[in-house]
């Protein structure tokens, strides 16, 4: 027994020499540097230029390894981009080297810099685990040379993305690994790592994808089991994605399952289908982003709203861009709709959307702008921007629209742009109690954009209009309007100062506050007649019937040439102008009376020379804040009363003859002579007052 134990140890010390011995006489009596130019023709029978400028050299611990150098290598023929790296070690099974040959089992490689410059040198780069997976035996040569590589690393490297007319694109600090790579259709673990930057985005971008990677060569198919990829680098906004992935090289296709993550405080929920992928793109899907806030947003969010959410069903290609079923809520505003969008020129732009009560933040400055609110309509319009010149219709409604004091309720929007020509053909809703509608055609065209404009009110009212507007209103009633007009400039301010425009208008139940006319015709009628005025109560207001009238709009007043209405038995016309930078006005109105009495309820003239006469009254006053206004009788008028007063005084006194006078002229003579004689001598008196009265 102890004879046959001696003899076991000597024979296995026998093969652990002869072991060390061949392995020693491997790595000493065979130089790698001898293989190089054999590796060099074998790619480039493969039409890939490889130039290998280190050397190749033996390690041994801790493991059996070929470490190489400084080597170049790109194939634009067969879709393989230009690669450099600095160092690269390749395993080796040392099993294999027994029967002299090469087999590598693992490929580390350090410091590479991978040039792309084109889709299928991209795709080339993205299979590398499957080429690092594939077994091949040099047939073209005798070399005993076999890849079946199990491990692959790519660390501190970088990729150089190539784009015509365009900056280059750099993925920094590339680090990839794998383990287990196969052909066979079971998964293996595959980590990569990468850094870039954005424009205008100071950070850099790091990316990192974890996933189980499963390759089946026959069927020409990649996929992806429980990936998930993290990306960092924006303040607000980390994107943590977990999905499915499976990539058909026969269908040229790509689809994302099960697509579930997080963008900030957001949820993310999709899948998406690419087919022609290396040709046309098209993308196709859904994808849900629920509860995004808008502080995290790298751009400026509109004051007042917290939360968005978006969800809609996608496609999306070179040609043409598609939203339907499209949801996207702002706190409690919702929308829905659809959005075409054709790339090709010309595009052309149709978007459709139905949304509920919109309310926009009530504005915080002292001047009560609303420029930043009105900020929340912008994305809705967003796409007109993307047109370059081509065609759009959008058509919106809103359940309701309020922004400060104002609420529009049924608002109707119909607009087409074509070029730099926009027609609203239809902006319609209810405000104040009324109605609206408006058609505009803006050329943007010009040096200074042009604006023609249609307006059709019905039933607003003025009350609740002017106090909306201007703060405070003494004007009550309800105003129907048709007007139509031009102007020209880019800013609010510069269209409103070049308004032109021409309509007409009536106002139901019109009253005017803090004036009323009828105390002030009687006042007046009391001062002609000479008689005390009445201890009558008057209501601080005037309740006028039906007006109507002309309006014009010029140099930033408001004309009203010509209207009429009525007081009890007064008739009331007058002019007009409301001057709308000083926020005043100034009327001209005449009254007269049919009959002796003004109303029921107003005052009684008995003067003859006050009934059935044009009585002119100037009414001025101002829509400003704590403005007041007034009625009072003409200045002119008034001197034309004096003057005629004074001048029939002045004849009854001094001129008139008496009735009945002793005389022998003829009668002929006697009608003749007084008449003369009365002319002439009226003629000085009048004269005489309107030197003094004018």
């Amino acid at each position: 027994m102890l004879k046959l134990l001696k003899l076991f140890f000597a024979l296995a010390f026998l093969l652990v020499l002869i072991v060390v011995g061949g392995i020693t006489y491997l790595l000493l009596g065979t130089d790698p540097n001898t293989y190089k130019p054999e590796l060099e023709q074998l790619a480039n029978q493969n039409n890939i230029e490889l130039s290998i400028e280190g050397d190749l050299r033996w390690s041994f611990y801790p493991n059996l390894s070929v470490h190489a150098g400084t080597t170049s290598l790109s194939g634009k023929e067969v879709g393989i981009p230009d690669i450099h790296f600095e160092q690269a070690d390749f395993i080796l099974d040392w099993k294999a080297l027994l029967s002299r040959t090469i087999r590598l089992r693992a490929i580390a490689i350090d410091g590479a810099s991978i040039r792309v410059e084109s889709a299928k040198e991209a795709v080339s780069v993205a299979v590398l685990p499957g080429a690092a997976a594939a077994t091949q035996k040099s047939e073209a040569t005798e070399l005993p040379f076999e890849v079946a590589i199990d491990q692959l690393s790519l660390t501190n490297s970088r990729i150089t993305l190539v784009t015509t007319d365009a900056p280059d694109r750099i993925l920094e600090q590339l680090n990839f690994t794998s383990k287990g790579l196969n052909l066979n259709g079971q998964p293996f673990p595959v980590t990569f790592k990468v850094s870039t930057t954005l424009p205008d985005q100071p950070n850099p971008i790091s990316i990192t994808l974890d996933t189980q990677l499963k390759l089946q060569l026959e069927k020409q198919q990649a996929s992806l089991s429980g990936a998930k990829l993290t990306l960092n680098g924006f303040d607000k906004l980390p994107l943590s994605l977990n999905f499915d992935a499976l990539y058909d090289g026969q269908a040229d296709a790509l689809t994302l399952n099960n697509v579930e993550g997080t963008l900030g405080s957001a949820n993310i929920k999709g899948s998406i289908k690419s087919q022609q992928l290396t040709t046309s793109p098209l993308l196709e899907g859904e994808l849900s982003l629920q509860n995004l806030v808008l502080a995290e947003l790298p751009i400026e969010a509109p004051d007042g709203f917290n939360k968005v959410n978006f969800q809609s069903l996608f496609s999306v290609s070179e040609r043409a861009v598609e939203l339907s079923d499209l949801k996207l809520s702002l706190d409690n505003f919702n929308l829905n709709g659809k959005l075409s969008l054709k790339l090709e020129s010309p595009r052309q732009l149709e978007m459709t959307l139905n949304g509920d009560n919109l309310t926009l933040p009530t504005s915080n400055e002292s001047n009560g702008d609303n420029t930043d609110q009105a900020a929340i309509l912008t994305p809705i319009l967003a796409p007109l921007a993307l047109l370059e010149g081509g065609k759009s219709h959008v058509e919106l409604n809103l359940a309701s629209l309020t922004s400060e004091d104002i609420r529009i309720e049924k608002l109707h929007l119909n607009l087409f742009t074509n070029g730099k020509v926009v027609n609203i053909a239809d902006l319609s809703g209810q405000v104040f109690g009324g109605s609206f509608q408006t058609t505009m055609k803006a050329n943007l065209s010009k040096k200074r954009p042009t604006v023609a404009f249609t307006k059709h009110l019905v039933d607003i009212d003025l009350h609740q209009t002017l106090s909306a507007l201007a703060e405070q209103s003494d004007v009550r009633g309800m105003l129907t309007m048709d007007f139509s007009g031009t102007t020209q400039g880019d800013s609010q301010e510069v269209l409103m100062a070049n308004m032109n425009g021409n309509g007409k208008f009536s106002v139901k139940n019109l009253q005017v506050d803090n004036i009323n006319v009828e105390r002030n015709y009687c006042e007046m009628a009391a001062l002609i007649e000479k008689q005390p005025s009445t201890n009558q109560t008057w209501p601080n207001s005037t309740l006028l019937n039906d007006l109507q009238g002309d309006i014009q709009w010029r140099d930033q007043r408001i004309l009203l040439p010509g209207f009429t209405t009525g007081l009890g038995n007064l008739a009331i016309s007058g002019n007009g102008t409301v001057f709308l930078a000083e926020e005043n006005y100034d009327m001209l109105i005449t009254a007269n009376l049919h009959g002796d009495q003004t109303s029921e309820t107003g005052c009684l003239v008995k003067s003859k020379r006050i009934q059935n006469r044009d009585i002119p009254l100037r009414c001025s006053g101002s829509f400003a804040e704590d403005g007041d206004g007034n009625c009072l009788p003409d200045s002119k008028f008034i001197s034309q009363l004096l003057q005629e007063k004074l001048q029939n005084m002045l004849f009854d006194k001094f001129l008139k003859k008496p009735e009945s006078t002793e005389s022998t002229v003829t009668d002929t003579e006697q009608e003749a002579a007084p008449e003369e004689e009365k002319d002439v001598k009226q003629q000085v008196i009048e004269g005489l007052l309107k030197g003094i009265f004018q």
